[in-house]
């Protein structure tokens, strides 16, 4: 692995920690949140002007994040289940089916090697979704796709992988990659006079877009 894609990948996160140790999405709230503290943005680029990037949210709210000097851009690339092995370090987006159990709709896979902050907290793309990361304990093909179990802070959790699932792994990009109607996931940090600031962003390229 390079080192800029190293960077990328270590850079990425809401609540990345000194060790090598990744979570993108830990601990962040919703756009909607006005108090200081993290905020997610989804939405398209309006446009990028010095280190404002302006953003019009899913929502249709108009936002503008000021960008870090040393703010990290990354795109991503499709993986296949095939990919996803024991070891395989994951974030899953997943919601509650009838029978209870879990059912990815999204997978962050991180590269081989790297780890993942464990964590298994709400998340806000539905009603009842969680994001589950960990790292793969097995891997096992089923009727409609592979079911998945991670450890997560000591506990197995099974999760569901229907086959169209969409499965993404980071790979590094450029300031140069914002451009107007490009889409963005942003963890934010609102501060106590309301603007918003990162130094990580996620963004659309070669027709591959963020799905967290």
């Amino acid at each position: 692995m390079s080192m800029i894609t190293r960077r990328t990948f270590l850079a990425l996160g809401a609540a990345m920690a000194a060790s090598p140790a990744f979570s993108p999405w830990a601990q962040a709230q919703t756009p909607a949140q006005t108090q200081p503290g993290p905020t997610r943005i989804r939405g398209t680029i309006l446009e990028l002007e010095g280190n404002a990037l302006g953003i019009t949210t899913r929502a249709g709210e108009r936002v503008i994040v000021n960008l870090a000097e040393n703010t990290t851009v990354a795109a991503l690339r499709r993986v296949t289940l095939a990919e996803i092995t024991p070891g395989t370090a994951v974030g899953v987006v997943a919601e509650p089916g009838p029978d209870g159990e879990l059912r990815a709709t999204a997978i962050t896979v991180l590269p081989p090697g790297m780890r993942i902050t464990e964590l298994q907290n709400a998340w806000d793309t539905a009603p009842g979704a969680t994001m589950n990361n960990g790292p793969v304990e097995a891997a096992v093909d089923s009727g409609s796709g592979r079911d998945l179990t991670l450890s997560i802070l000591g506990r197995r959790v099974l999760v569901r992988v229907p086959a169209q699932t969409p499965m993404l792994m980071p790979i590094a990009a450029a300031r140069s990659d914002l451009v107007p109607n490009a889409t963005v996931f942003i963890n934010a940090t609102r501060g106590e006079d309301g603007r918003l600031s990162t130094n990580r962003v996620m963004v659309s390229k070669d027709g591959v877009a963020p799905v967290i």
